[in-house]
């Protein structure tokens, strides 16, 4: 009797200790966790903690991660204002807002990829399809409107995912790029328009460079004109004073000046290589023949 009592005891603390098992369940800081009974959505769990339920399969516990997701999308090609074609792949920072809603809209992650691909790829073509491609592509940063389309793209798709309990915190394009038919033409436009900056620099450094030249030309000309007055002042000063140096000598004796001023037209006259013949009558000979006289 005793040992049927204590088999049943131990049976039934066995059984509770399943029953307290498959009732008990966690909740971790990254995620919510909806309880669903007989499969309707029940209890919401948001915060972190340990909770009781009934055991599965009556209730089941759903967990939905809580944490800030990356979604990219798949290189597509779209259709641009002015009818070329651009291969653009977008990402998306997503997360679950309202996780009751979500679970009954989506129920999982796969399925919530597959809708954001969806309204974040339908936007991008509608969006792109309003605006050219330069406004996308250019060497022009002031002409690229980017920001705004991105700008446009993200407000649109938080309206449309709300309804699903997703939150998304931003939308860009982590590729962009042109179809092999088109890179081609991108890059000859791409090159005239920088062959066009290059030859409005050039113009520029002509006129530039013109300009230094005419002024430098002008100083030039003004240097010298000043250069040449002061050395003709200059030399009419040396002249005067050595006129009147001359003057002086020759007052003293003027004699002698005449003599050595005569000497001094023969010395130049006649150099060391220098052969002259002329009349002993001369009056370069004059000093001589007055000499050999005295």
């Amino acid at each position: 009797m005793n040992t049927r009592k204590y088999i049943t005891m131990v049976a039934g603390l066995g059984l509770l200790v399943i029953l307290i098992a498959l009732s008990a369940y966690t909740v971790t800081v990254d995620e919510y966790v909806v309880v669903t009974d007989f499969g309707r959505p029940g209890e919401i769990r948001t915060e972190p903690g340990l909770y009781f339920k009934w055991p599965a399969p009556i209730s089941l516990a759903n967990r939905i991660d809580k944490k800030i997701q990356a979604y990219q999308t798949p290189l597509v090609e779209y259709l641009t204002g002015d009818k070329k074609n651009l291969l653009v792949q977008a990402y998306i920072f997503w997360r679950v807002s309202d996780p009751l809603v979500f679970f009954q809209a989506i129920h999982n992650t796969e399925s919530a990829r597959q809708k954001l691909d969806d309204v974040v790829s339908s936007l991008v073509a509608s969006t792109l399809g309003e605006h050219d491609m330069d406004h996308i592509i250019s060497t022009d940063l002031a002409n690229i409107q980017m920001s705004t389309i991105l700008e446009r793209i993200t407000v649109d798709s938080r309206e449309r995912i709300s309804s699903y309990g997703i939150a998304i915190d931003n939308v860009g394009f982590s590729r962009i790029a042109l179809p092999d038919d088109n890179t081609r033409s991108v890059y000859r436009r791409m090159i005239a328009e920088r062959s066009s900056i290059a030859n409005e620099y050039r113009a520029q450094g002509r006129q530039q460079a013109a300009e230094i030249r005419a002024r430098a030309d002008r100083d030039r000309s003004d240097v010298l004109a000043i250069a040449f007055r002061d050395a003709e002042i200059i030399r009419g000063e040396a002249d005067a004073e050595a006129a009147e140096i001359y003057g002086q000598v020759y007052s003293q004796n003027a004699e002698l000046f005449t003599f050595m001023r005569t000497l001094e037209t023969e010395r130049r006259a006649m150099g060391d290589k220098t052969t002259v013949i002329m009349s002993m009558d001369s009056d370069l000979f004059a000093p001589l023949h007055k000499k050999q006289t005295q």
